[in-house]
């Protein structure tokens, strides 16, 4: 199910999201996500040095929107920069080698470097296997979901999380999402999410809750 060429999601007065059927400014919001992930413990150990961090997770981020926004959703704040979730149906998760060539991510990984690639490589086996172990009927997964640090507080991640969570619902469709911040966890229960897994990331330190959200 794609919806970029869907209408544009009804616009709420204030701190609204909404999907976006043409191409967003993917340089720009790989840069906001690069921001908004700066502290985030599995970027922090994909990219363990603080002066490269931002830079390198550009290139991990701008794949995940193109594929993102051509296999899936991409949901913006009204102004196209402030804030975004790249969401993906259950079906478009297997990344093969045309994917990861033409939506850029062998161009990235050689600018990230062997290490950090084996790194992301490592640790999304784990989480696809575990992913896979929870939940196999149709579902959409929240690949990401990120805001500008300096605008946190002003309910832009809720209103990002609005639209498709009101749509999955509609269309009797879980969801889905890995997060390795504790922070996240309570905003993701309050929108219906339950954690079904949580523990160490396997041969690492990295702290990961799976969290489920059935349709309303």
């Amino acid at each position: 199910m794609r919806r970029k060429s869907c209408p544009y999601w009804p616009k709420e007065k204030k701190n609204t999201a909404m999907a976006i059927a043409r191409h967003p400014d993917t340089d720009t919001l790989a840069s906001m996500l690069s921001r908004a992930f700066f502290h985030d413990p599995l970027f922090v150990y994909f990219f363990p040095d603080d002066k490269k961090r931002e830079t390198l997770c550009w290139y991990t981020f701008r794949y995940m929107l193109t594929h993102g926004h051509n296999k899936g959703e991409v949901v913006v704040t009204d102004n196209g920069q402030d804030g975004a979730a790249i969401w993906s149906p259950s079906g478009t998760m297997r990344y093969g080698l045309l994917d990861l060539l033409r939506y850029g991510a062998i161009r990235g990984s050689l600018r990230q470097g062997p290490a950090a690639l084996l790194r992301q490589l490592k640790a999304l086996d784990i989480m696809q296997a575990m992913h896979k172990s929870i939940i196999t009927e149709p579902h959409y997964y929240l690949a990401a979901l990120g805001v500008e640090p300096n605008k946190h507080g002003q309910g832009l991640g809720s209103a990002l999380l609005r639209p498709t969570l009101a749509t999955l619902d509609s269309q009797g469709l879980p969801a889905y999402l890995d997060t390795h911040n504790e922070n996240n966890v309570s905003l993701y229960r309050r929108f219906g999410f339950e954690i079904v897994h949580h523990g160490y990331l396997p041969g690492g330190s990295v702290m990961h809750w799976a969290m489920l959200r059935l349709p309303r």
